[in-house]
């Protein structure tokens, strides 16, 4: 893979009003263009070593446009592996703006989605474990989303896979020696050290495959829909999970006619919680479609809050509700605690058949935290149970893991079915070669094709 000789700038904070906003350059000519926007500065900063910070104005024809705080990192010692720039700026959009545009006008040009990171993996600063976790450190919402990617970024779940690989690549050596120089007397591969090698790789792939639910939640969040009949207290409980007033409430029914989705961390794990239209009979066109809308959402959702008015018999919407919940994870919110219980919680569990209630009160708050442990257990029910650094996360890693399985499982019948060395050694380079294209690791030339390199840093924002 080439890497590019362009210089590139690009805007690494968020755009938008702030105290500090940092523009970043890369590239060989990095210190050049910098040092040109310096001028009362340049020679100063020119000849300085790595690792410095300078205080400077940003000039443009005499006229000062910033006070910045330069800091110099110098190849390889850098994000990047080539001189980087970074210029600490007021967080003014108009300001940041004029200093990419001034650093264009230098010779250097804009970066594209990622293109810093794709830099720092081209030279051999992070492998694409690496560098697609710094996209989800960025995007983190939740505690375990920060802590699996943090992981990752550590090399945890790198070296892990990199063991296996070379535990293949160590199975080729002998196999494609003994194909090469046939007519040489060279030791062949013992079978049964051979197959335990096997077995253990398809036991550790397959260990690493079994956390792939668990890291769909963490990386995705847990959708949860909040359903129920009209006013059994469905958006007061919404906003009393949010602690504000997200929704409106009123005592008449149907007021809810859309979805309303907003997302917390509870116990460290992302919540996508959704309000929804009272579930009824309606001749109502408005509410028939917030109905509709709702159903939906409860079909889209890993787990289903299923809100009762705890203060008044169940009525035939609720059973109605309740056997349309048949087969998925859902809790039973009984509301209205503050009030006189109308319903115990055993007999509307066993009457609706369902699994899970809680007694709560979105009007005072009482069990809303018990309310949130039983929806976290329900979604992670027959979820196994994994450290946060051996957690799979992303799918790409996944397909590669599931095809290396797949492979290593057709060696080892090779083995056992005493076929060729050439047919058994195909299967463990590809199974080598997809572990590889995990880590972004070539084997025998053969390297990370560029169209998947397009497609993971397409998902980076511009600056990273």
């Amino acid at each position: 893979m080439n890497i590019s000789q362009d210089t590139i700038v690009a805007i690494a904070t968020p755009l938008g009003v702030g105290g500090l906003g940092v523009v970043r350059l890369s590239g060989p000519n990095a210190v050049a263009i910098a040092s040109a926007l310096l001028p009362s500065s340049r020679e100063i900063f020119l000849k300085a070593q790595s690792h410095t910070l300078h205080h400077a104005w940003i000039e443009r024809n005499g006229q000062r446009i910033d006070e910045v705080v330069a800091a110099l990192f110098r190849a390889p010692r850098s994000y990047t592996g080539e001189d980087v720039v970074e210029l600490s700026c007021h967080g003014s959009p108009a300001v940041l703006k004029e200093v990419v545009k001034l650093a264009e006008q230098g010779g250097a040009r804009m970066a594209g989605p990622g293109e810093f990171t794709q830099r720092a993996y081209l030279n051999g600063k992070m492998d694409l474990i690496q560098a697609e976790a710094v996209s989800d450190l960025i995007h983190a919402h939740s505690k375990s989303a920060r802590a699996a990617a943090t992981s990752q970024l550590e090399g945890t779940l790198s070296a892990k896979i990199k063991t296996l690989r070379s535990l293949l690549v160590d199975l080729l050596a002998p196999l494609e020696a003994n194909l090469d120089f046939a007519e040489e007397d060279i030791p062949g591969l013992a079978p049964e050290e051979a197959l335990t090698t096997i077995e253990a790789v398809q036991s550790d792939i397959e260990h690493l495959l079994a956390t792939r639910l668990r890291g769909k939640i963490i990386r995705d969040g847990v959708r949860v829909a909040i359903v129920g009949k009209p006013n059994v207290g469905k958006s007061s409980l919404f906003n009393a999970l949010l602690a504000q007033d997200r929704a409106i409430v009123t005592d008449i029914p149907g007021t809810t006619r859309d979805t309303l989705d907003e997302t917390m961390d509870w116990e460290g794990t992302a919540v996508v919680l959704t309000d929804t239209a009272g579930i009824r009979d309606t001749t109502d066109v408005i509410e028939e479609h917030g109905t509709r809308r709702a159903k939906q959402a409860r079909e889209l959702a890993h787990v289903v809050l299923f809100v009762v008015d705890g203060s008044a018999p169940l009525a035939a919407d609720d059973e109605k509700i309740a056997r349309e919940l048949l087969g998925k994870k859902a809790v039973v919110a009984l509301n209205k605690r503050d009030l006189r219980a109308a319903l115990d919680s055993a007999a509307v569990l066993k009457h609706l058949q369902l699994e899970h209630a809680v007694s709560i009160s979105a009007k005072t708050g009482a069990g809303l935290t018990e309310l949130q442990k039983a929806v976290l257990s329900a979604a992670y029910q027959n979820v196994p149970e994994a450290e946060a650094s051996k957690v799979l996360t992303n799918e790409r890693h996944i397909s590669h893991l599931e095809k290396a399985l797949e492979r290593i499982i057709r060696a080892k019948s090779g083995f056992n079915e005493k076929r060729s060395e050439e047919a058994i050694s195909i299967d463990i380079r590809e199974a080598a070669q997809e572990l590889g294209s995990i880590t972004g690791d070539a084997l025998s030339g053969r390297s990370v094709n560029e169209d998947v390199l397009t497609a993971i840093f397409s998902h980076f924002c511009i600056g990273k």
